[in-house]
């Protein structure tokens, strides 16, 4: 074989215009000759050099069965190109006819062309300029196939089909009929190309739900089942679960898969399985003629698979398929000793790939890790997405309990469109950060919209119940008439994409509250009531629950604060609230006992500047007074340290590469810097017994920036909750300014855990980022382990027995300031069980606070405390609770554990019918047994679950 490559590279180097390749080379944008103004070989030339470049490797694959053929093609072309200094036509025809032999074996391999356009969604534009191109390139499409009858088009991303839906009606009912034809295959499975390390699992189940269901309602298209992710930056490793889960069940994408695997079946936790397709070369590229010179060895690395897939289409900004591409192929079909090429579908490719599924590699790991950085950069987009899944899936919970209990709307439809809107900044240069300015402020408009959808249905669910709960029990101030306090806080506490509007709707000096727990277990916690204009006296305030029994509670304010026109206080209460449901408190003024006397208590000694401890009756937590920083973390069951390290658990101001940094790559660090130059340290609660919260604050300087965090921990609670503001004014030069939150751990871990869409992970110690949903948990064998939760970051570095979290990079590219100005951060530092589910629900708790409504005394139908459903369960999480169609509820679930669990569900009445089905209500065969009010459904070991209930 050695002698016959000597030959053919000879006969192509000494054909004018041929260049040799001496890597790979992608083939996106204008040919290299091209750009060189070099002018290429005939058409008979090219197609014999590329003819005998694919035989080579066919005859290498077969043994050399090929090479006597190979080698008199090749001495014949030698010598017509010696006698002659150039080959005719016809010499190349006749070298065909030797080499016919083979021309059977060259046609049992088949090249299927599939073309797309990659449309990036804002990357590194405007919204207006996607649609432009989106339009633009359709259009394009349809006048190819207009004039090529052969000529087939695959298109992703239900965002895109709604752009034109939107802005060009005419153009929609073209493509429809393409659809109709089959002509126009549709890869959308998912809204649009999404990242796959940070949607939540809900996240990515919308994807494919109501992409699913809107092409088939408005477009006419059916059996979605391809997972198109070409660019995503990489996969976690519950992908296979939620595509089978949603139905889809082939998977194609290019990046994050660091092996040899090409062909390969991506196997979930779950044991539910894709057939996944690695790009071997990119998917971003032209027709040309070298397409077929690999395909021999892509077969041998696809287990025998014959049938090979070449991606074209210009892309990024849209373009797709050329005409130049489609004459190429026409071109190639006519070769002899060539693979049959064929216009094609990834479908057509899947169902013929099908063929080699018991001989696939299985690939079971998650395929990461790509552009870490991104886990991280544009701060903004990272905050609006996590809150926004919390709210949205806060809003549904809420609508299903105040469904049931009083018959309200859930307004479906627009629900759908806020999720939309929060799905189209998943694209994988969005969520990312890997984008401009004007792309992160389509975001954020997008974020506002879906918050005003979210807040409006929550607001509107917890007034629909308030309404019709019994308080007329409750006695209320005479003069109350007179009182100014209805309608104020309008738009008060919701900054920041947190918290429901509470707009007060009592008066006097009683007032009545319900406070409402959107997730599935009970929650003894601390919750905080704003109370407008009231005009008691302070000193005589007292909070009793539903049975007239007091609660503990403490004043966050000492006197009245301003708010606009209003006056008001807060007010922390110690409440347990049942599993998605409510309970009532009331706040009222006391009668008088004694009346005080006040004498000067404050200026007898003077001030020593200790170090500030703050503990309730499960942790205590040491803020040094010097640096500010948690010097321990004190679990008091067990009394492990979580904190190790002089320097204590804080912020670290850190200094990049530039050269390895970028929005998608945090650099090699130069220089780590501890921020210890506390400039202030107070403390705001004294957290001392009986009280419900404790609290320091402490101001810190690092450069031209400045950090304020408020420790604050509460009753009940294992972490200490750190509000961070971090007024940012650093910009990337010689060096990228990085800030990160790191512990110190005051023991070895066994491994590190991260939440991840729809499950858990485990890794070793890595230095380099990874993601992580919700938390990073330094595992230990057995006792509390160091938890770090965060309500709006996702870049996770566990090495050298440490755990932290990237708060900002401040990389140049592609937009040069991604993070200049004020952020707000709230990160959680606790002892939690290395148990999931654990760990899981200490997280989402976290990032789901309880709400509240004021209300007032009228007669009504509810009791003052009422729950909808609770869920018993030792390792399952219950992930998503929402209303069905015909008053139906939908319950979703995943599990934990390598064993198959009972997840048992008890209700408010009684269970009138329900089934286990799947991400579009068809009914499964895991079984459901119903008792009364209560049912029990089985969750097989890592996977997804959801049972549709009827109640009575």
């Amino acid at each position: 074989m050695a002698g016959i490559v000597e030959k053919f590279v000879k006969l192509k180097t000494s054909i004018g215009g041929n260049r040799e390749k001496t890597g790979y080379e992608d083939t996106f944008g204008m040919p290299k000759e091209e750009q060189a103004h070099i002018t290429r070989p005939n058409k008979a030339n090219n197609r014999i050099v590329n003819e005998l470049e694919f035989a080579l490797h066919v005859s290498r694959e077969d043994g050399g069965r090929y090479d006597g053929v190979l080698e008199q093609a090749l001495d014949f072309l030698l010598g017509k190109m010696g006698a002659q200094g150039v080959l005719t036509n016809q010499d190349c025809e006749a070298a065909e006819g030797i080499l016919s032999p083979m021309a059977e074996e060259a046609k049992s391999y088949k090249l299927i062309l599939a073309a797309h356009a990659h449309i990036d969604m804002n990357w590194m534009w405007s919204f207006n300029e996607t649609v432009a191109v989106t339009l633009a390139t359709f259009r394009s499409i349809l006048n190819i196939m207009d004039q090529y009858p052969q000529f087939k088009y695959s298109q992703s991303q239900g965002a895109v089909y709604k752009i034109v839906e939107e802005y060009d009606p005419e153009l929609m009912e073209e493509i429809k009929a393409r659809i109709a034809q089959g002509r126009w295959e549709v890869t959308a499975s998912a809204w649009v190309e999404t990242d796959k390390n940070m949607p939540t699992g809900e996240s990515l189940l919308r994807h494919i739900q109501y992409t699913k269901e809107y092409m088939e309602k408005v477009w006419g298209a059916r059996d979605l089942e391809v997972d198109f992710s070409p660019d995503t930056f990489g996969h976690s490793a519950n992908v296979p679960e939620i595509d089978r889960f949603g139905e889809v069940k082939y998977y194609y994408h290019c990046r994050g898969n660091g092996g040899k695997e090409i062909l390969y079946r991506y196997k979930a936790p779950s044991g539910k399985e894709v057939l996944a397709y690695r790009e071997p070369n990119w998917y971003n590229g032209a027709v040309t003629s070298h397409m077929a010179a690999g395909l021999p060895e892509i077969s041998r690395r696809c287990m025998g698979l014959r049938t090979g897939l070449g991606v074209y289409g210009v892309g990024d900004h849209g373009g797709g398929p050329t005409r130049r591409d489609v004459e190429r192929a026409l071109e190639m079909m006519e070769w002899p000793i060539y693979p049959k090429v064929v216009f094609g579908t990834f479908r057509e490719f899947f169902k013929e790939a099908e063929s080699v599924w018991e001989k696939l590699p299985v690939v079971e790991r998650e395929l990461n890790y790509f552009a870490p950085g991104c886990y991280t950069t544009q701060s903004r987009i990272k905050r609006g997405n996590r809150r926004l899944e919390a709210s949205l899936l806060d809003a549904e919970a809420m609508s299903a309990l105040a469904g049931k209990l009083t018959g309200f709307r859930f307004a479906k439809e627009k629900m759908e469109n806020a999720w939309r809107d929060v799905l189209f900044t998943h694209f994988h240069d969005i969520l990312t950060g890997s984008c401009v300015q004007d792309s992160r402020e389509h975001a954020m408009g997008l974020f506002q919209t879906s918050m005003a959808t979210a807040n409006t249905q929550i607001q509107n669910a917890m007034g629909a119940i308030a309404r019709r709960i019994d308080t007329s029990s409750i006695k209320v101030d005479v003069d109350s008439y007179y009182s100014q306090s209805e309608g104020a806080g309008a738009g008060y506490g919701i900054e920041n994409f947190v918290g429901v509007p509470s707009t007060e709707r009592g008066s006097g000096r009683t007032r009545i509250f319900h406070v409402f727990n959107t997730l599935a277990w009970e929650r003894a916690q601390v919750a905080e009531l704003t109370v407008w204009d009231w005009t008691g006296d302070m000193r005589r305030l007292h909070v009793t629950d539903c049975g007239g029994k007091e609660i503990g509670f403490q004043l966050v304010d000492k006197q009245m604060q301003q708010y606009w026109d209003h006056k008001y206080i807060r007010v922390l209460v110690d409440v347990t609230v049942p599993a998605l449901g409510y309970t009532t408190v009331v706040l009222s003024e006391k009668e008088p006992e004694t009346y005080p006397v006040y004498l000067q208590e404050t200026e007898h000694v003077a001030r020593m500047f200790d170090d500030y401890t703050i503990e309730n009756e499960r942790i205590a937590v040491t803020i040094s007074a010097v640096s500010g920083r948690i010097t321990s973390l004190r679990h008091k069951d067990t009394g492990a340290e979580m904190v190790g390290a002089e320097e204590g658990a804080g912020f670290t101001f850190i200094e990049t590469e530039t050269a390895t940094s970028s929005a998608w790559n945090i650099g090699r660090y130069i220089r780590q810097i501890p921020v210890d130059r506390c400039m202030r340290i107070e403390k705001t609660a004294d957290g001392g017994e009986g009280s419900l919260r404790g609290s320091v604050k402490a101001t810190w300087k690092v450069a031209d920036s400045t950090i304020e965090a408020t420790y604050s921990l509460d009753r009940h609670q294992t972490a200490v909750r750190m509000d961070v503001k971090v007024d940012w004014n650093q910009a990337g030069s010689d060096i990228i300014p990085v800030l990160d939150y790191r512990i110190p751990l005051a023991y070895e871990p066994v491994d590190y855990q991260y939440d991840i869409p729809a499950g858990y992970i485990r890794r070793s110690a890595l230095n380099n980022d990874v993601p992580g949903l919700q938390y990073g948990l330094a595992r230990q064998g057995e006792g509390p382990c160091a938890i770090l939760v965060s309500d709006s970051k996702y870049g996770y570095r566990a090495a050298k027995r440490q755990l932290g979290l990237t708060l900002i990079n401040s990389s140049t590219s592609p937009d040069p300031y991604p993070e200049r100005g004020i952020h707000s951060i709230t990160l959680w530092l606790g002892a939690c069980g290395p148990d999931a589910k654990e760990a899981e629900q200490m997280a989402t708790a976290c990032n789901h606070g309880l709400f509240y409504q004021p209300s007032n005394s009228h007669p009504g139908t509810l009791p003052m405390e009422s729950s909808l459903l609770g869920a018993k369960t030792e390792s399952g999480v219950i992930s998503a609770v929402l209303p069905g169609e015909d008053g139906k509820i939908l319950v979703r679930a995943y599990g934990t554990a390598a064993e198959k669990e009972e997840i048992a569900l008890r209700f408010a009445s009684d269970v009138a019918e329900a089934k286990a089905v799947n991400l579009f209500g068809k009914e499964q065969g895991a079984g459901v047994k119903v008792s009364g009010n209560q049912l029990t459904f089985q969750v097989e070991p890592y996977a997804l679950a959801e049972v549709e209930v009827e109640l009575a």
